[in-house]
């Protein structure tokens, strides 16, 4: 067995004892490495979207702790997660046209183009002409609705952990918003856009609370491999919780919380620390900061 490196000791330890074992688990291994955040663009895929985790809403995790007859699993909310985030609203909002930088949803290439720009150059080249007045009736476009009801058109987001701009929701429409704030770049930087906006801001004592408290990783959302490892984890006595990660890692990957306090969990966070696991609590750290 393989078992030379810290990765591997420590699997072995954990009681990964036969070859096919060790297999199953450095393909865990290997995929959890690969987890990071999306690149930026024009879509809202490199936003990591902490207002919708569900332990933010009171969405129970599994918690695997010691007892008296080994291991066992309880489910419980997180409370500080319940604080993480506040939200402002903005019925009457308005900016730039530019200042937006990322959009809902899109036809083509949103996600894999850097910028709004380039989505618009790419895919929007059809609408792009040089009058001035083109840019509000682009904007016209049925299935842009800056003039409907509260609640009923479009709307914006902010997050203090995301200083790129501002993000549309926008339903539909992607090529003619793309378009008229392309053209605005040159005839009309200033032009305003108005809809409500909800401004999303960390609450840093609720995230030092969750930091103080655990180290957290992402973790391939594999069925059989997260059974595995966890089965694992708890014969070794390591105490963890599991929950969904937040958007856009939600369906693909699961956040594993480790109890800092805790001898056995803090040794496993420095393995996979060092081993490239995707540390979510620096992310948050690093978002504190900002």
């Amino acid at each position: 067995m393989p078992a030379t490196k810290p990765f591997g000791r420590w699997l072995h330890k954990a009681r990964w004892v036969n070859t096919a074992a060790w297999k199953y688990a450095q393909a865990f291994h290997d995929q959890a490495r690969k987890v990071a955040i999306p690149a930026e663009s024009a879509s809202g895929h490199g936003i990591i979207r902490w207002q919708d985790w569900s332990p933010c809403s009171g969405g129970d995790i599994a918690h695997w702790e010691p007892g008296p007859r080994g291991m066992h699993c309880r489910r419980a909310t997180l409370a500080p997660a319940t604080r993480l985030i506040t939200t402002q609203h903005h019925d009457a909002f308005s900016c730039s046209i530019r200042e937006v930088t990322s959009l809902e949803s899109g036809k083509g290439c949103l996600a894999s183009s850097v910028s709004l720009d380039a989505y618009a150059l790419s895919e929007c080249c059809g609408l792009i002409n040089s009058d001035h007045a083109w840019i509000e009736k682009l904007l016209g476009w049925h299935e842009l609705r800056f003039s409907a009801a509260p609640g009923a058109g479009e709307s914006l987001e902010s997050f203090s952990w995301h200083d790129r701009g501002y993000h549309l929701l926008n339903q539909g429409g992607a090529h003619h918003f793309a378009a008229a704030r392309y053209l605005a770049g040159f005839y009309a930087p200033r032009f305003r856009i108005h809809a409500p906006l909800a401004r999303y801001s960390i609450n840093h004592e609720a995230a030092q609370d969750i930091l103080n408290a655990y180290d957290m990783f992402c973790e391939p959302e594999d069925q059989a491999m997260l059974e595995a490892f966890t089965h694992r984890m708890v014969a070794t006595g390591v105490p963890h919780a599991t929950c969904p990660a937040p958007p856009p890692w939600d369906g693909t990957c699961r956040l594993l919380l480790l109890p800092r306090e805790n001898r056995k969990a803090a040794g496993a966070a420095a393995v996979l620390r060092e081993h490239g696991w995707f540390d979510v609590s620096a992310l948050l750290r690093s978002q504190l900061a900002r």
